[in-house]
């Protein structure tokens, strides 16, 4: 018995994906997937995300079925005018790989009904963590006893 696979999303990526589902609702592949990640994911916001898992803006190594690892920023829409290097999570493999950890594996159900075996072989980087990288930077820059106020997430 495989443990069930464990998803996060940040807030902003969650509502990017229920924009996609309520922009489309056709039964795919797809949309199970998209489904079950809104349904399953740990949400949080951005500064408490895993600072291994994939999101949005992100650059993910990987492979699919065991092939030859192939890095990627991870993109929110698709383009025919993005480098060959984004994937999108628009498509079932830019989804699949979304709000995975470094050093998971998954296996997702294609449009064809055929399997994809995904491992996230490393997390190369991850827009909300150089975000609070930048904050912290600033931060410890103020003298003690400043007020700052916090961004909304």
């Amino acid at each position: 018995m495989t443990a069930p696979l464990v998803c996060y999303l940040t807030t902003n990526d969650r509502a990017t994906l229920q924009e996609i589902l309520d922009q489309d609702p056709r039964d795919n592949a797809y949309s199970r997937l998209l489904k079950s990640k809104l349904l399953k994911a740990s949400v949080c916001p951005p500064r408490s995300m895993p600072d291994d898992a994939v999101t949005i803006g992100s650059r993910v190594t990987f492979c699919v079925n065991e092939g030859a690892a192939r890095t990627a920023l991870v993109v929110r829409n698709e383009s025919r005018d993005f480098p060959v290097y984004t994937v999108s999570v628009k498509s079932i493999l830019g989804l699949g790989i979304l709000g995975l950890r470094a050093g998971a594996t998954t296996n997702i159900e294609t449009d064809i009904g055929s399997s994809q075996k995904i491992n996230i072989m490393r997390l190369d980087f991850q827009a909300p963590a150089l975000h609070l990288q930048l904050v912290t930077a600033v931060i410890s820059g103020f003298p003690r006893g400043t007020i700052l106020l916090q961004p909304r997430d």
